[in-house]
């Protein structure tokens, strides 16, 4: 953990984030100096081989931080796009597959090995097409939010008296 890596949160469904008073856990680490913190850095693909199925699976579209020792943190390899692999991989289909690979003997405590994580097949278009689609889905959602605030109407009006 450093100026150049702060403490991060990874929050399910939304990525790296500063912590906030909600996910700030720093009361219960007991010992900072010796504690490992991860560094990742913009692109890296993030798990907790714990909490799949909540979301807590994304890519790292912050930036350089230093984040707890329980998340997994990956490199594409080059035969894929950051932005489309980040995608492709938070899909239920992915994740329904991944689980698959969930070892333990407690419900809640199964995970999934770096080692095995690995060995999952992902079929992907050549990486000029991943980023075409990543353009034309970065654009859809665009398009989506603009509609949105166009049928958001205000429910109170305020009026001034003079």
């Amino acid at each position: 953990m450093s100026d150049e890596y702060p403490l991060m949160a990874f929050i399910a469904n939304e990525g790296v984030a500063p912590k906030g008073e909600r996910y700030d856990r720093s009361a219960l680490v007991n010992d900072t100096a010796s504690k490992l913190y991860k560094k990742t850095k913009f692109g890296d693909f993030i798990y907790s081989s714990n909490n799949l199925e909540t979301g807590s699976i994304g890519l790292n579209k912050y930036g350089k931080a230093s984040i707890s020792p329980v998340y997994s943190i990956f490199k594409p390899t080059g035969i894929a796009d950051s932005d489309f692999l980040g995608r492709r991989l938070i899909r239920k289909d992915f994740i329904n597959e991944m689980v698959k690979w969930r070892q333990g003997v407690i419900y809640g405590q199964w995970r999934i090995h770096e080692s095995d994580f690995i060995k999952i097949e992902v079929t992907v278009p050549t990486v000029e097409e991943q980023y075409k689609l990543g353009l034309l889905l970065d654009n859809l959602d665009t398009l989506i939010t603009l509609h949105q605030r166009e049928h958001i109407k205000p429910i109170l009006e305020v009026k001034r008296v003079k």
